[in-house]
């Protein structure tokens, strides 16, 4: 018997904690993947459900419910922090070693859990790092020897029993606004249905899916000018075969961009891209159908989008970024004036702040919400072209933050004195 449990968490309730955008879709894949090929009901524990007392009571129960046969799974998604913690929804900054669950405990706790198989892999890090799955604390452990911690995860007890950590010691472990996902997670996804390198007949050797799982993250991290290396702690005996995971009904339903019909005139259509229903009611109001303009930047993915006035430019950009606002994409919109960064803040705070997407802005002004915009605790980031560049100077983590950009007027590229900072 298969059983699993799925911890993601991007948004944290210290506000200190930078926001991440793929653990929660990284959970939610694996537990939908899960839960369509077994027909049983993993545990998924997200965000404010992740809290230090719901992991470690999932935990507990895993280990009375499992049986000696079982193969068990268990995947975390969010941060680590830099004295080998990991960090629940409710850990507290000024007291991480209190607030969660250090590598020691659990490696105590895999290894009380019975089973064939335990394969439990960790996409956070433990090296530091901004726009990294890692929380610093500006603080070191007091060793007597630089020693990697990451080993006591090698005294998991019992054969059968694994660990892939997303990078080694010293690296950080990525996301790729591309995919939605932390690098690990993806590929670990893909290996489990089935991709040909791994697959022997109906079934996925596991030995030869990490080996794939490491190799492509170890390329991907490399493409985006990082070094990440999987890691793989434990044992196991012979060459465990597993069934490859099929993709169902719940995982459609949680991920309709990989299984949609395109879309009509009917804003109704709109739902299958996953705009919030809450959206497309504050839309009603105002747009009775989609114009062929919009019809075919969305089904077409347009780029560039040249066309007069009042014409539905600017919805298009909205489309592309509410779209991936459900699933914990950020976008953000480069406009040529404060005010007119002024005007979209309030625009899209009373239109889509009532269905959870928060917009910040900045300006140069001194209403500017730039530490929020630094840990990505947003949605949606409004900035003029000026302060966008300034920010990302100094700031270059701030790049890999943005899965959508929308460039308002365009053509300021030509412009001799403004062109070259757009």
């Amino acid at each position: 018997m298969f059983r699993s449990i799925h911890i993601g968490i991007d948004r944290y309730a210290a506000t200190g904690i930078q926001w991440l955008s793929g653990a929660v879709r990284d959970a939610a894949a694996l537990h939908a993947l899960f839960a369509d090929t077994f027909g049983a009901d993993p545990a998924l524990l997200t965000d404010e459900a992740a809290t230090a007392t719901t992991i470690r009571t999932a935990l507990t129960a895993l280990a009375s419910e499992a049986g000696d046969d079982d193969m068990v799974v268990i995947t975390y998604a969010g941060h680590g922090s830099e004295d080998h913690q990991l960090i629940p929804y409710d850990g507290d900054i000024h007291r991480i070693t209190d607030t969660c669950t250090s590598l020691d405990e659990l490696a105590d706790r895999l290894s009380a859990i019975p089973g064939a198989t335990l394969f439990c892999a960790l996409d956070c890090c433990f090296s530091g790092g901004l726009g990294a799955r890692v929380f610093s604390t500006g603080l070191r452990p007091r060793v007597a020897s630089p020693g990697s911690r990451i080993d006591v995860l090698d005294r998991v007890t019992g054969n059968g029993r694994v660990v892939l950590t997303a990078a080694a010691e010293d690296q950080p472990a990525m996301e790729s606004v591309r995919h939605g996902h932390g690098l690990l997670t993806f590929r670990l996804i893909e290996a489990l249905q089935g991709v040909p390198e791994v697959r022997q007949g109906n079934q996925v050797n596991l030995y030869t899916a990490i080996e794939y799982i490491t190799r492509h993250v170890e390329a991907d991290a490399a493409q985006m000018g990082h070094q990440q290396t999987p890691t793989l702690r434990g044992r196991l005996d012979g060459a465990p075969l597993w069934p490859v995971l099929v993709p169902g009904t719940l995982y459609a339903k949680r991920f309709p961009e990989r299984i949609r019909q395109p879309a009509t005139a009917d804003l109704a259509s709109l739902n299958a891209f996953g705009i919030p229903p809450a959206v497309l009611d504050a839309w009603a109001g105002s747009i009775a159908a989609l114009n062929d303009l919009q019809l075919a930047a969305i089904n077409d993915y347009g780029v560039v989008v040249t066309a007069p006035t009042s014409s539905g430019k600017t919805m298009i950009g909205e489309l592309a970024a509410l779209q991936k606002a459900p699933t914990r994409q950020r976008a953000v919109f480069l406009l040529p004036m404060r005010a007119l960064v002024n005007d979209k803040y309030d625009q899209f705070t009373h239109l889509y702040g009532p269905a959870g997407i928060r917009t910040i802005r900045a300006t140069g002004e001194h209403s500017d919400q730039v530490p929020e915009l630094l840990r990505g605790q947003f949605d949606i980031a409004l900035l003029t072209y000026e302060k966008f560049a300034a920010l990302v100077l100094g700031n270059p983590h701030l790049l890999s933050l943005a899965s959508t950009v929308v460039v308002d007027e365009a053509q300021m590229m030509t412009d001799r004195s403004r062109g070259s900072n757009l």
